[in-house]
């Protein structure tokens, strides 16, 4: 089963990375700019790589759908297949976070979608703990609904998750025990095991859920509409600029090098990686990554291969300063290929010895994105504008 699941991902790779390295390298001065183009560069990005994010939801969900109406294990095969191939265009879209936008403004569905890391005994049972779970107390939860789920999710605690990827991740792998694969939850969770039907319902309920949280954003980003994205454009231009450049810059510097990567890197800790069931944690660095360069270049290309091209914020890095333009265009490009580098499965490179290659490439991937999150606050500065390089409390 693992080897079926870890294959399908260099296709995907192949997919996205090949207009990275190919089209993105942008480095010619950029004269004239017009600040309010990058902004609509940036909203038309948003939308399609949150439709994408949507539609791969959906064929993720019909995956699922099959999975569960007929349990086996090439149904199940397939429907972590399908979990595996909708992450890739959502983690591109983590770089529209952090500056109070529809996806983690206060009522923002960001926790409904990727809250992490994540307590397994919270929803179902785990090593040592058979009964543990929502899902195997039937006296406190007598049924499993939608309401009920999120108002779980996060409850009385951060790792309380009902909801969201990871949830369903769990769901389909349970937990990892494996040195060299992911984890190995049999369909027979689905079919004979105590509780089988709540596990259906509850797995059902929360890609339900997703789906109707990525829609949401979809719906605040779509043109032509009294939307986020209608308000953002009515904006000084430099007031936009400065919540792109503040995603940017956390994702980079905060979220994905400080508590993505170096919390782990420091803990050796496989609950500390980000998609720990499936051992996807490599994909989450990589994509991460992309879903900048898309902002910084201006280009981003569809599931469908519509391409979208206009100024982004590489264009107004150059036109203050064409040296940290390039700078920060050659770093993005590195980092990209620091992230490749970091051997599979992730939870098995952060075990490594101290001074060992895995460790190195962990390290040197967390070392070129605080580089990037510097430069991106040196552009804000340059613009006349502040970015921070934490979130505000």
């Amino acid at each position: 089963m693992f080897i079926v699941i870890r294959f399908i991902i260099p296709s995907f790779l192949g997919f996205f990375l090949a207009s990275c390295s190919q089209e993105k390298n942008i480095s010619a001065k950029a004269e004239n700019i017009d600040l309010s183009e990058v902004v609509q560069t940036y909203a038309e990005i948003v939308y399609a790589s949150y439709e994408d994010s949507h539609s791969a939801a959906k064929d993720m969900s019909k995956s699922i759908d099959d999975f569960l109406d007929s349990p086996s294990e090439k149904s199940m095969v397939a429907a972590k297949e399908s979990w595996i191939s909708a992450r890739l265009p959502y983690l591109q879209t983590e770089v529209y976070r952090f500056y109070g936008g529809p996806i983690d403004d206060e009522d923002g569905p960001e926790g409904l979608i990727n809250a992490w890391p994540m307590d397994e005994a919270y929803v179902d049972y785990v090593k040592g703990g058979p009964e543990s779970g929502i899902i195997n107390d039937v006296k406190t939860y007598p049924e499993i609904t939608k309401d009920l789920l999120i108002g779980l999710n996060e409850k009385d605690g951060e790792e309380n998750i009902s909801c969201g990827y990871h949830a369903i991740e769990f769901l389909l792998w349970g937990q990892d025990f494996q040195v060299s694969g992911p984890g190995e939850r049999p369909h027979t969770d689905y079919t004979t095991a105590a509780n089988a039907d709540r596990r259906k319902q509850f797995l059902k309920i929360t890609v339900s859920l997703l789906l109707e949280n990525l829609e949401s954003l979809v719906n605040e980003w779509a043109p032509s509409k009294a939307n986020y994205r209608s308000n953002l454009l009515k904006e000084d231009p430099l007031v936009a600029i400065q919540k792109i450049l503040s995603g940017m810059t956390l994702l980079s510097g905060f979220e994905l090098a400080g508590e993505r990567l170096l919390v782990a890197y420091e803990s050796r800790a496989q609950e500390d990686e980000h998609s720990c069931f499936s051992d996807t944690t490599h994909n989450d660095a990589i994509y991460d990554i992309v879903g900048i360069i898309n902002v910084w270049s201006g280009t981003y290309t569809a599931l469908d291969g519509t391409k979208i091209e206009g100024p982004g914020i590489h264009a107004l890095a150059s036109n203050k300063d064409p040296a940290l333009g390039s700078k920060i265009d050659k770093s993005l490009m590195t980092a990209l290929d620091k992230s490749k580098a970091i051997p599979v499965p992730f939870d098995q490179a952060i075990l490594a010895e101290d001074g060992s290659e895995p460790r190195k490439a962990i390290i040197g991937l967390i070392e070129e994105l605080e580089n990037i999150a510097d430069g991106f606050v040196t552009i804000a500065d340059n613009s006349g504008i502040s970015v921070s390089r934490e979130p505000e409390p």
